[in-house]
């Protein structure tokens, strides 16, 4: 079957045009007076207007030329030219409502002229006298709006005073032209307030329209700014509630030290004391990374990884933990698993992982670490057999802060951070991340991380040695024993 050409749509080509002779038309305003919303819409509407205006002045300049209008042609000429100037004395006066004046003045003096060389109320040009008060209302404001219907009326009366004082106004043109002048001024006049309004309805709607955005924006700022205010909270009460259960076993430790000489006392002091100061550093390591992290501040240096040698240095740093709540750790591995991933962000994701299932296991239960190959990837699996997680907190598991329903079962401390940083960090290394569980017989968290290609690991091989010894070295990605 051929392959069908594509065609493009002409809509992208029309928008170009369009906006650039808008940029066009809009090189006049100065940039003083496109800081403030409303005083840009203003000034565009002061060249639109300027547009509209010379090119209805051009029709009828010519229309008048060719009919010997030679008085009506000239005068529409020079009010066109005064229209034409009103964005340039904008952009020279830095100033809507100067501009919108002389607009204003321009456009009252040149339909009074047309009255005088149009036989006055039996011409069209006494009804233009209309679109002065509205375009100044428009661009100027109330105010000058005022000011100019008042003005506007008192050059209309001053043509209908000569009518009633019989004093007939002159047409000077040939007046068998009459009917067609006055159809194309009143038709004219119904077009060029249709486009008036049209441009400023346009105006109107993109303004409101870049309004709405603009508090849509500000509603999503807000409530980011909650979201964050609440985590503040929530990180407070979490690092208040959690230390000072260590800080309180500490400081008793230290006071019974100071009253006792008992060897067997002291000792269990000692003990008592490392154990909170563990809890204590890995709660503010746990802060920390979700801080790190949430800033952006933890980028995955991928290269290839032997995953089976990274499950068993994480695997034989919990077996301690292990050991006192008399759980088996088992372990079951492919050959070759090799996976493009962050070294020291997989010991994290692992060692969480495996932390997770002795915290939530009960004693004398087994933990099972698997890993398996996939055709595009590797897959590693941590199953514990404990009270398993309801299908509402799987839902919500892998959020900052969340502390599901099931407790640890030795007491140990949960912070509720450590699933949110696992998720991270198995994202950053364009893996995959999810839980399988039954309440009451257990939880499977399953992760699954590109593949190594086949000619990368013997250099892989090569590396492992020396990279574990380095991994130390990126305090960011620390796996923590």
């Amino acid at each position: 079957m051929p392959t069908p050409i594509a065609t493009s749509h002409p809509a992208p080509f029309w928008h170009g045009w369009r906006n650039a002779l808008i940029s066009q038309i809009d090189r006049p305003i100065p940039a003083e007076l496109l800081t403030n919303p409303e005083s840009a819409r203003h000034a565009k509407l002061v060249t639109r207007f300027g547009v509209l205006g010379s090119l209805f002045g051009v029709v009828y300049a010519i229309f008048y030329l060719l009919i010997g209008h030679l008085w009506g042609a000239t005068i529409i000429l020079l009010c066109s030219s005064g229209v034409v100037a009103a964005p340039f004395i904008m952009r020279w006066q830095k100033s809507t409502e100067i501009a919108g004046n002389f607009f204003a003045m321009t456009l009252t003096l040149g339909f009074l002229a047309l009255c005088f060389v149009e036989g006055g109320m039996h011409g069209h040009a006494i009804a233009w006298l209309v679109s002065v008060p509205l375009c100044t209302l428009l661009i100027c404001g109330r105010a000058s709006a005022i000011k100019w219907m008042a003005i506007s009326f008192a050059a209309g009366g001053v043509v209908v005073g000569f009518n009633l004082c019989h004093q007939e106004l002159p047409i000077t043109y040939d007046p068998k032209w009459e009917t067609l002048v006055s159809a194309a001024g009143y038709l004219g006049l119904v077009l060029f307030l249709s486009i008036l309004g049209l441009i400023f309805e346009t105006g109107r709607q993109n303004a409101y329209e870049k309004m709405q955005k603009a508090i849509s924006e500000l509603a999503t700022s807000n409530e980011r700014l909650v979201h964050l205010n609440n985590e503040k909270n929530e990180f407070l009460g979490i690092a208040a509630h959690d230390l000072k259960n260590p800080l309180t076993v500490i400081l008793g430790s230290a006071e019974l030290l100071n009253m006792t000489d008992n060897v067997e006392v002291t000792s269990k002091c000692s003990r008592n004391i490392v154990l909170a100061a563990t809890r204590m550093r890995d709660l503010i390591s746990t802060l920390l990374d979700a801080n790190a992290i949430e800033q952006g501040r933890c980028n995955a240096r991928i290269e290839p990884c032997n995953i089976n040698v990274l499950v068993n240095q994480c695997v034989e740093s919990n077996r301690a933990n292990a050991q006192r709540k008399e759980i088996n750790i088992r372990v079951g591995m492919s050959n070759r698993i090799f996976a493009m991933a962050d070294r020291a962000g997989s010991m994290q994701v692992l060692d969480n992982l495996i932390s997770n299932a002795l915290k939530f296991s009960p004693p004398k239960t087994t933990v099972h670490v698997h890993t398996l190959p996939e055709q595009d990837g590797i897959i590693i699996n941590v199953r514990d057999e404990g009270p398993g997680i309801s299908p509402d907190d799987q839902k919500r598991m892998f959020q900052k802060f969340t502390r599901l329903s099931a407790r640890p079962t030795a007491g140990e401390s949960s912070t509720g951070l450590g699933l949110s940083i696992v998720k991270r960090l198995v994202e950053d290394m364009a893996g995959t991340i999810q839980c399988q569980s039954t309440l009451g017989v257990g939880t499977t968290f399953i992760v699954r991380l590109p593949k190594c290609p086949p000619e990368l690991i013997p250099a892989a091989n090569a590396a492992e040695n020396q990279a574990s010894h380095g991994l130390a070295e990126r305090p960011e990605f620390q796996a923590r024993n």
